[in-house]
């Protein structure tokens, strides 16, 4: 049995020094196309995540769509660990047009 999936992917160029090129080609098992497309991956969810806990925060009602895509991931930000009050803060001032940047999620709680 043969089963087909038509699944459309864009291509992306990606830049690496070539001291990494080198490191990379050493380990040819590995598929670095997947290893950066579960890192994209990996950060779409990490910045969804991020923007739902502000919602969250501010007490801002969930779309059908946001709550379809907790669903998916599992998740929900009351899952979340405690959130630290630097946190809150840095999200009410983001509400006010400041931009907080974070690496992930995690950073946030510690």
């Amino acid at each position: 049995m043969c089963i087909h999936i038509n699944m459309c992917m864009s291509n992306i160029t990606l830049y690496v020094p070539e001291k990494v090129k080198e490191r990379m080609n050493a380990h040819s098992e590995i598929r670095w196309s997947e290893v950066v497309r579960q890192a994209i991956n990996q950060k779409l969810i990490e910045t969804r995540k991020l923007e739902l806990l502000k919602k969250y925060v501010e007490k801002e009602a969930f779309t059908d769509q946001d709550l379809h895509w907790m669903d998916e991931q599992d998740w929900h930000p009351v899952d979340e660990q405690q959130m630290k009050l630097s946190f809150i803060k840095d999200v009410q001032k983001r509400s006010k047009g400041k931009f907080v940047k974070a690496k992930s999620v995690r950073e946030l709680f510690e």
